[in-house]
């Protein structure tokens, strides 16, 4: 792996004032404000710890949605879950937002605040990154801007309403945006920071989530954050600091952008980065080999044909007979997804292996879908030792967030702003472009257009509940059973005669692999569409009301 620039975070560890009478000392896990706050090395370092809030590689992703399944059920996907005592998303959240406010607070005291402008900016992000975390998850939420002790009349805070919060998340990266450096002018050594344009890039996904959550669950301010979002998409597209990544061709550049060929592409706004011994590693491919998450039916029939068709449309679908027959004359992204069986690929050892089939028994492929995107090349990364980065900001998502908020506005898109956006993603993999006369004349519908490329260009990277949520179509989608490969009365059948359907697996009519049957599934509205709150949190402020439903 080629070697890569990175910040060495300094993980902060209590940041508070502290004295004594009888000792000239201070305890060693804190740091005291007369010790501290006293240059911009000081906020810097401050501002450094933050940056353990940006999400490492964590699996099963899209498992809570229908595009991916685990070794087993997902409460989230299938509504079972009940409200939980704790939260690590709700602790953790507010823990990092009360570390974000004191260095806030402090830096009101700082005489020469243009010298902390970049720490405060990276401030001012990492806060409206975990209340986005929290609103998206739970709606609204209590807003806390000072620095609460345990007397603290703001612990009985009631919620702010859902559009307080994204009104002040806005408010923040707005702030951020006005204190960053852009990424041309962050320095070699410090990659890997948050720039101007990672917050643009931020604003457009907050105000497109906010945007079409208002327009479809009946809220405010529903055309004010989509505009909003075609606005910081565009300031990213118009600055052209970044680009899609391109550099292997359309046949493999979208699956290497995820793994060691991608880091530092021209297409990463931002990312949680690794490197061994200093913020360690991870164990991503392995995972993926031991099949932790599996595409499912839904996930596979959603990618075009390459006259780019459905698959239901297309002339060029292949059908279901062969093992390889539904990968062919097919969207590249989908070889790039999903191992095809046949295809040569880098495995365990960094060797070259064929992969001849799915396992459908033992550390079995649930769906008989076997994951391929994210799979390291590296022996490091087979061996459980990965350095390649994940991607929180890309590209890609910028110019899918400038089409969809595009089409939300206006109910509808001109050709040009396709051209500026959903073409570059077809061009990288080589797919016809997006148009309003092959819609048109194909009898096709542009927003499922717009949301199916979404839903393949982001394709499990953890977007696809957000997106069910948020467009108010969970209630349609989540209650039907999970998919996969049809193997009965095709090749599959052959290749595995130890396995009887009925026994080892359940089929349905048409022979597909059912992985979880729509009798085990179930979606409450508008219960599902929100976390419930913790039940100690609950317990703690009775000011706190629990989500409908729960």
């Amino acid at each position: 792996m080629r070697l890569k620039n990175i910040v060495t975070i300094m993980l902060v560890i209590g940041i508070a004032s502290s004295c004594t009478k009888d000792l000239d000392l201070y305890p060693k896990d804190q740091v005291s404000d007369g010790s501290f706050w006293n240059t911009s090395r000081d906020f810097e370092l401050a501002a450094n710890a933050f940056y353990g809030n940006l999400p490492g590689f964590s699996y099963p992703r899209d498992t809570d949605s229908e595009i991916a399944f685990g070794q087993g059920p997902n409460p989230l996907s299938n509504g079972s879950y009940l409200p939980p005592d704790e939260s690590g998303l709700w602790n953790g959240a507010y823990a990092s937002i009360r570390g974000i406010n004191y260095l806030l607070q402090q830096s009101g005291d700082y005489a020469y605040p243009n010298e902390i402008e970049r720490s405060v900016g990276e401030a001012y992000f990492f806060r409206a990154f975990n209340y986005f975390n929290l609103l998206s998850s739970f709606g609204g939420v209590p807003i806390i801007t000072d620095v609460l002790d345990t007397d603290s009349d703001q612990l009985l805070a009631p919620r702010n309403s859902r559009v307080e919060v994204a009104d002040f998340i806005i408010s923040d990266l707005q702030k951020a945006i006005d204190r960053l450096p852009s990424q041309s002018e962050i320095p070699a050594n410090e990659l890997g920071k948050v720039s101007k344009e990672a917050a643009q890039a931020f604003l457009s996904r907050v105000a497109l989530f906010e945007g079409t959550w208002a327009k479809f669950h009946g809220g405010e301010k529903a055309n004010e954050r989509l505009e909003i979002a075609v606005q910081a998409a565009k300031a990213v597209i118009d600055g052209g600091q970044f680009s899609l990544f391109t550099a292997f061709g359309t046949e493999e550049s979208y699956r290497k952008l995820f793994i060691e060929a991608g880091e530092d592409s021209e297409e990463v706004i931002l990312s949680r980065r690794y490197v061994l011994d200093i913020n360690g590693t991870h164990n991503a491919t392995r995972w993926l080999e031991q099949n932790i998450q599996n595409p499912t039916r839904r996930l596979v029939d959603s990618y075009l044909s390459v006259d780019g068709l459905p698959i239901s449309d297309s002339p060029l679908f292949m059908g279901y007979n062969t093992m390889t027959s539904e990968f062919e004359n097919r969207d590249s992204r989908l070889m790039q997804t999903v191992l095809k069986p046949g295809v040569e690929y880098v495995g365990g050892g960094a060797a070259i292996m064929t992969y001849e089939k799915p396992k459908l028994d033992g550390a079995l492929t649930r769906t008989g879908y076997t994951n391929y995107k994210f799979l390291g090349e590296t022996e490091e990364s087979w061996a459980g030792r990965a350095e390649y980065d994940n991607i929180v900001f890309r590209y890609g998502e910028v110019l899918l967030n400038y089409a969809e908020a595009k089409f939300e506005l206006n109910g509808n898109i001109s050709d040009e702003d396709l051209n500026l956006s959903i073409n570059k993603l077809r061009d990288r993999v080589g797919m016809p472009h997006l148009t309003n006369a092959h819609v048109e004349n194909n009898m096709l519908d542009m927003q499922t257009e717009i949301r199916r490329e979404r839903k393949v260009e982001l394709a499990l990277e953890g977007f696809r509940r957000d997106d069910l949520n948020r467009w108010k179509i969970a209630e349609e989608v989540l209650p039907k059973a999970i998919k996969g490969i049809k193997f009965v009365g095709t090749q599959y059948e052959t290749e595995f005669p130890e396995i009887t359907p009925g026994v080892n697996f359940e089929v349905d009519s048409e022979g597909y692999i059912i992985a979880e049957p729509a009798s085990n599934r179930n979606f409450e509205v508008p219960k599902h569409y929100l976390w419930p709150l913790p039940k100690k949190q609950l317990n703690l402020n009775p000011n706190l009301e629990q989500n409908p439903g729960w």
